[in-house]
């Protein structure tokens, strides 16, 4: 009590105190003048700038739990551990491999010749130590630190390797996607990031190619790598009649592939959807124009949805919720190169054909039977990736907030041009990257194995092929593709029980 009472008549003093201190601070800051005034201002649109990016990556960030709820969701069972760890420990990989290579060869200063085609130095960045290296970079995203500008990018690093395990999920070997993952974030995803991102990119300037936040250079880059991963891993044993035994198709299909828990996908859905307001609204230079590029995410995220929906009837097929998603999936990736450049009405026409390309897209890929894509993520990355980088050319608006920024003065068929030979280029060297590393590694872990083998059971030869044999160079290709193939998929036991011996329930 008697401290209570001394904290009373305390009080008066210290608010005397603290008046005084406040009305010193303000005589101070008058008698500074106009220009601390002007430099304080700035300071704080630069500290609100950093702030915004860092909240826009961490909801970048959160998008993992939204693909690790989706992925489980729409594969089986048996196979929910496997697929939650890959999608855990990707974002790991992604993250060292990007601060190691990544960030420096995507946007550190190099040479004026060599720089269109790569960066060349702010390898395994040092964030508490001055620099210049990446002072090019620095000069489009005005008052953001180099940390901010890391982190924010990071993110986009992880989603390109996240968006390939949903079109590899239950027959890729753990440690194969692991080293995919950070090769590919390490080098192909940062070069051709850098064409197009880094103001010294030659597609940036030769091709005045343009990606506002990344349906080229992180979407189709992942959903390329993804094709290519289950074009080589064939489909889930008894997915449109493939026997792994026989290697071989049989006329029905066997088993059951729909999807296991449907809740889980729709929560997916929805943390992706928040998330992609950081993806988008995150990149947008000047921070007027992060209002309207949200806005036409979220207008073009319904439109997807809601004519995924409607045009069901029309292909033949009843309605679904894992169509509602995907279609909602496809309206985000369609706008994401152009939600800074176009008004709400081009947002509904982009996100309402993504909707219908997605559809379109499952429907070939189930009647072509070659590629089996358990989560969609080809239709929805690759295909509306591609569409929405056209898009660009096609709605691109001067009225809209970054075009100023990220656009030329070019004439739409140009634009057009520009757009369609820039994404073929990049997914051109995406496809030929990925299908080299893919083999490389299925041959390492092949041989591997065989290692393994030999040591545990030295009197077995678990090699066909015999030492004295001859070769010629399509025999030695044929068995480099064989080997490549077999040594990244999983057995058909481990297939079955959902695991590769790394993870299990």
């Amino acid at each position: 009590m008697n401290r209570l009472l001394s904290f009373l008549e305390y009080r008066p003093r210290l608010r005397n105190i603290l008046s005084f201190c406040f009305s010193l601070i303000v005589m101070l800051l008058i008698g500074v003048g106009k220009v601390t005034a002007q430099d304080l201002n700035n300071s704080t649109v630069d500290l609100v700038a950093n702030l915004w990016m860092l909240i826009a990556g961490s909801l970048v960030f959160f998008m993992n739990a939204g693909f690790a709820l989706l992925e489980t969701g729409f594969c089986r069972t048996n196979n929910a551990t496997n697929v939650l760890a890959k999608n855990l420990i990707v974002f790991c990989v992604a993250a060292l491999a990007y601060w190691m290579f990544g960030f420096g060869l995507m946007f550190g200063n190099t040479s004026a010749l060599s720089n269109s085609f790569s960066g060349g130095t702010g390898f395994f960045l040092e964030i508490l130590t001055p620099n210049n290296q990446y002072s090019q970079f620095q000069e489009v995203w005005t008052g953001r630190s180099i940390a901010t500008l890391f982190f924010f990018q990071l993110t986009f690093a992880g989603t390109a390797a996240t968006i390939v395990s949903g079109a590899v999920a239950e027959r890729v070997k753990f440690w194969a996607f692991l080293l995919f993952s950070f090769f590919l974030v390490a080098f192909s995803y940062s070069l051709t990031g850098h064409w197009i991102w880094s103001s010294e990119g030659w597609l940036y300037n030769l091709f005045k190619f343009r990606d506002f936040a990344g349906s080229t250079v992180v979407h189709s880059v992942g959903g390329m790598a993804g094709l290519v991963g289950a074009w080589l891993l064939k489909p889930r044993d008894g997915r449109f009649g493939y026997n792994r035994k026989t290697d071989s198709y049989e006329e029905k299909e066997r088993g059951n592939f729909a999807p296991h828990q449907l809740g889980f996908a729709t929560l997916g859905c929805f943390i992706l959807w928040l998330g992609w307001f950081g993806f988008n609204g995150g990149s947008a230079v000047n921070l007027d124009h992060v209002p309207m590029t949200i806005t036409t995410t979220m207008i073009a995220a319904a439109t997807g949805g809601f004519l995924a929906l409607i045009f069901n009837p029309l292909i033949g097929r009843k309605a679904n919720l894992s169509t509602i998603i995907n279609g909602i999936l496809g309206g985000l990736v369609g706008i994401t190169a152009s939600s800074g450049y176009v008004n709400i009405r081009s947002a509904i026409i982009i996100g309402g054909i993504s909707g219908i390309i997605v559809l379109l897209g499952e429907e070939f890929l189930i009647k072509t039977k070659v590629i089996d894509d358990p989560v969609g993520a080809i239709p929805v990355h690759l295909f509306c990736g591609f569409w929405g980088t056209m898009a660009v050319g096609f709605f691109s608006t001067k009225d809209a907030g970054e075009f100023a920024i990220g656009l030329t003065q070019n004439s739409r068929i140009s634009q057009v041009a520009f757009q369609f030979f820039g994404w073929v280029i990049v997914m051109a060297f995406t496809f030929i990257f990925s299908l080299i590393l893919w083999l490389m590694i299925g041959n390492l872990l092949y041989y591997m194995q065989v290692i393994v083998l030999r040591q545990k059971k030295p009197q077995v030869n678990s090699s066909p092929v015999r030492r004295s044999q001859s070769f010629n160079l399509p025999d030695l290709f044929s068995l480099f593709w064989s080997r490549g193939r077999e040594g990244i998929r999983v057995s058909l036991s481990e297939e079955l029980t959902g695991s590769d011996g790394v993870f299990s329930d």
